[in-house]
């Protein structure tokens, strides 16, 4: 996953830099400044589609009773809380930006995902065409408008085709469901309702429940057992969580990078609470992708740092530090209840 996503970014950045520099070429005006200014608008506008994408969800989720928990451009993110829009950071390896917001209430048959997941894709071609309608009524067709209409049609097309985790493969498997549009909800929910501190324990059973004809495969069942292994740290079950981390990690090459590389980090917490495989635990520390991710300052991965230099190393004060270094991280957490399991966590492993 982590290889498509990032073929997917250089095909996009690639196609419209080679349709500028083709529209520069045909206009005869190729220079230092036009070739600087090329290479600033293909930035500058990257990232302006990336906002409008998630405004689109944004907009598109307001109209269709949703309402906002979250809105996250690369590592910058708001939070929709009980004291009004804070300010947090997140930094989530393979996405650019994330609107999630909280689902109306759920109705068979009537669930209203489809402008949600399609506002983003929408914003994009509706910017392109905003933008194209003027320069058509000035009556030319500037390299900086030919710019930013290209990526605007590129981003849409890249987020609507079904491929990979993307809003047309999520759009096409919920259509093709009633079941999926249940798990999407249950997604938006829980995400929703722990973001304002209710616990994973606090939450209805049939949220974490999978469908009886699911065989667990897609991005929807991953994250449904996922959860189910939050829920049962939650609990402090760490056996039912281990029983269900390694149904997981048997099947660790069918998931998406994100989950895969999760698993693997929370199974480096579970083997050293339960005095698992220490070599085992090693292999999976010495993992490019699970270092890369430990390094990002999040609670999360202090903890299980944590656990890793008390377990497999045995130094505790290092451990010590670390979980320190991690309450101290709590403020950028986005999610209350994450704050307060991971607080738990921490407990269980120094044993306080």
């Amino acid at each position: 996953m982590k290889k498509f996503l990032s073929t997917l970014v250089m095909v996009v950045i690639g196609a419209v830099f080679g349709g500028a520099l083709s529209l520069l070429i045909l206009s005869g005006d190729v220079n230092v400044t036009s070739i600087i200014t090329s290479l600033i608008c293909l930035i500058v506008f990257y990232i302006v589609h990336i906002i409008l994408h998630e405004a689109g969800h944004l907009i598109f989720g307001k109209l269709t009773g949703y309402s906002l928990v979250s809105f996250r451009v690369f590592s910058w993110m708001v939070v929709s809380t009980k004291n009004g829009l804070e300010r947090k950071k997140l930094h989530v390896p393979g996405t650019l930006g994330q609107c999630l917001m909280a689902p109306p209430p759920y109705v068979a048959g009537k669930f209203p995902f489809k402008l949600y997941l399609c506002g983003g894709v929408i914003m994009n071609f509706l910017a392109s065409a905003v933008v194209g309608l003027i320069a058509w009524i000035a009556g030319e067709f500037p390299l900086v408008a030919s710019i930013f209409i290209l990526l605007g049609l590129l981003i849409g097309l890249t987020n609507i085709i079904p491929a990979g985790f993307n809003d047309g493969m999520t759009l096409k498997m919920a259509w093709k469901k009633e079941s999926k549009q249940w798990q999407l909800f249950s997604q938006f929910y829980i995400n929703a309702q722990t973001s304002n501190g209710v616990t994973y324990q606090e939450l209805p059973e049939e949220l974490f429940a999978l469908p009886p004809d699911d065989d667990g495969k897609d991005y929807f069942s991953q994250w449904t057992l996922c959860i189910q292994q939050a829920l049962a740290m939650d609990r402090l079950d760490f056996e039912e969580a281990k029983r269900i981390n390694d149904m997981l990690w048997k099947r660790k090459e069918q998931l998406i990078s994100l989950f895969r590389v999760e698993i693997a980090k929370e199974r480096l917490f579970l083997l050293a609470v339960l005095e698992g495989d220490k070599e085992e635990a090693r292999s999976i520390f010495a993992l490019k992708e699970v270092k890369r991710f430990l390094a990002i300052k999040q609670m999360s991965n202090k903890r299980i740092s944590a656990a890793y230099e008390l377990y497999v190393n045995g130094d505790r004060d290092k451990a010590v530090a670390l979980s320190e270094e991690g309450v101290g991280l709590e403020a950028n957490n986005p999610n209350a209840a994450d704050v307060v399991l991971e607080r738990k966590m921490m407990g269980v492993l120094l044993g306080d």
